[in-house]
């Protein structure tokens, strides 16, 4: 606010008379305290008062205009009496200040302040000498406050107002009682991991003693179970064999008390046979493990296998050679020399043969029987009419690649009929060879591969030396009768319930690999046949790039073939 002085040295407008002795002041509500002061300190030192930028224009005495958005008088709040004297715009001097009316003591109208005494500035002269002391006043007390016990507190601690309430702290929760946990019978996982540690290292070092370890002593049977289990075992040369347990079949490893506890487990024989599989493959079994009481034994009382190996039907000697890891019943003994010799054969010619990638097996698992229950065994339940041999894909360990099979397990029947002759075993192992050499390329469209394709290939390497020679009987009568239809085989061509139907198909089958080979060379059908393995819905892509020929195109080119050539 700006103090005035006009050339009549007439006393400031708002300079205000002295109060007299013990009358109380009127506050001027449309003023602060701020104003208050500097108007003082202007009315009694004129000569100092300067004015400053943004400081409020005066607004004429007596304008009482209602500003827009000013709160209007609401029905029941207390009327402001009149003031008994009024400022005049125009008067020279300075209207004096009415006497407040007297009021009870401690009662005030909303208007009033309480009283206090007159504000005087001082003098100019003293104003540098009591800043200079306010500082060093304040210095020394915040020092005081700094260095005294507990002031990182004081400073650190938010600043609250006086009305404010204490926080405090929420009602603690009613503590609940803590209840022991009963005594109860239960298997730790560690206990079973000790357990299949202790499997793995008893293979490794040859000792059957810790193999038998975990088996009930009890169940004499299983134990001999087990121990034919091991022995069988330990002529494989596994490159990786190892036992793992890989859940149960109850919701937790423990009891409701300290009583009997039983429970399966499944048990994953994660192997690799040296030269014959790509990489890691399983067999699962399932222990029923018992504990009878707490603290007592842990006992293995059954163990079964949903898909059992050789080495889980019989007792079995070995016979090895180059290509060759042949696995007998003991009961043969005696002719596994002649059958691994017969098999090498077999393996030998088939790998000469291949023109495909050079990832394939160097050796073959076989499994050979004289016995329809083993093989029968072997198979997971009564094989099919005519069936003489078999080759099981074994699928990769938790997908270890690209592809679906990491080997295969051949079961050849040595006693099938019609089959015991030299020439027709050979010729059966080099078909069950052939799937083996394939394996290793099939992806994991394994069901959607043609199976003209899949028996074609198998049987070409079956009958490639005898070409021109020799056509299966049943297949040219069917042929030149006139009932062949000139369209490559369905499915279940092949695999149908008539036996004599299905051997016709699958000589047609091979015609058609045999074609390929003839027109476009061994190297393009086995280039054509890996990338259907791999892909089966490239058939018609892979068929294109290997004869240029459409699917259509080759069908008819080749039942023609057929028909000048059976």
């Amino acid at each position: 606010m700006t103090a005035h002085r006009d050339d009549d040295e007439h006393e400031p407008e708002n300079a205000r008379p002295e109060p007299e002795p013990g009358a109380e002041q009127i506050p001027n509500l449309d003023e602060s305290p701020a104003k208050a002061t500097a108007e003082d300190a202007a009315a009694e030192h004129p000569d100092t008062a300067a004015t400053q930028p943004g400081d409020q224009a005066q607004q004429p005495p007596g304008d009482q205009t209602q500003q827009p958005g000013d709160q209007a008088q609401q029905p029941g709040d207390q009327a402001q009496p009149p003031p008994e004297a009024t400022e005049q715009a125009d008067a020279p001097e300075a209207a004096p200040t009415a006497a407040a009316p007297a009021y009870p003591a401690g009662q005030y109208p909303q208007y009033f302040a309480f009283p206090h005494a007159p504000r005087r500035s001082p003098h100019p002269a003293l104003i540098p000498l009591m800043v200079i002391g306010t500082v060093l006043a304040g210095l020394l007390t915040v020092g005081g406050l700094v260095s005294a016990p507990g002031a990182r507190d004081l400073l650190d601690a938010p600043a609250r107002t006086q009305s404010a309430p204490a926080p405090t702290a929420p009602a603690a929760a009613p503590s609940r009682p803590v209840i022991s946990p009963s005594p109860h019978t239960e298997i730790t996982r560690a206990e079973l991991d000790t357990v299949m540690d202790g499997q793995e290292a008893a293979l490794r070092s040859g000792s059957a003693e810790a193999f038998l370890a975990p088996i009930d002593p009890a169940q004499p049977q299983l134990v001999a179970q087990q121990r034919r289990l091991f022995e069988n075992l330990r002529l494989v040369p596994f490159q990786r064999a190892e036992f793992l347990w890989s859940g149960f079949s109850t919701a937790a490893l423990q009891g409701h008390d300290t009583g009997r506890l039983e429970f399966r487990i499944t048990v994953d024989f994660v192997h690799q046979v040296t030269g014959v599989d790509s990489g890691a493959t399983v067999e699962t079994y399932y222990w029923q493990v018992v504990r009878d009481f707490m603290g007592g034994p842990l006992r293995v009382t059954a163990v079964t296998s949903s898909d059992p190996g050789p080495w889980d039907i019989a007792e079995l000697v070995k016979a090895e050679r180059p290509h060759v890891i042949l696995l007998v019943a003991a009961v043969d003994r005696a002719k596994a020399a002649t059958w691994a010799d017969r098999a090498e054969q077999a393996a030998k010619r088939d790998v000469e043969l291949w023109k495909g990638p050079a990832d394939i097996p160097s050796r073959f698992l076989v499994f050979a029987s004289a016995d329809a229950q083993m093989f029968d065994a072997a198979y997971g339940g009564k094989v099919p009419t005519g069936t003489v041999a078999f080759c099981a894909p074994m699928f990769r360990y938790k997908d270890q690649g690209p592809n679906l099979v990491a080997g295969s397990r051949i079961t050849w029947d040595t006693d099938a009929k019609g089959m015991t002759a030299a020439d027709a075993q050979t010729g059966v192992l080099r078909h069950e060879m052939g799937h083996a050499l394939m394996g290793r390329f099939t992806g994991y469209r394994t069901m959607d591969i043609p199976l003209w394709v899949v028996e074609g290939f198998a049987e070409y390497l079956e009958w490639v030396d005898l070409f021109g020679e020799y056509y299966v009987p049943d297949a040219r009568d069917y042929v030149r009768s006139g009932r062949f239809p000139g369209k490559l085989p369905a499915d279940d061509d092949l695999y149908g319930e008539d036996p004599e139907a299905n051997g016709i198909n699958y000589h047609l089958s091979m015609t058609a690999v045999r074609y390929l080979v003839d027109k476009y060379g061994a190297a393009k059908m086995f280039t054509f046949v890996v990338a259907v393995y791999r892909d089966p819905t490239r058939l018609e892509a892979a068929l294109k790039e290997a004869t240029g020929l459409s699917l259509a195109t080759f069908e008819s080119n080749w039942a023609q073939w057929v028909k000048s050539h059976v």
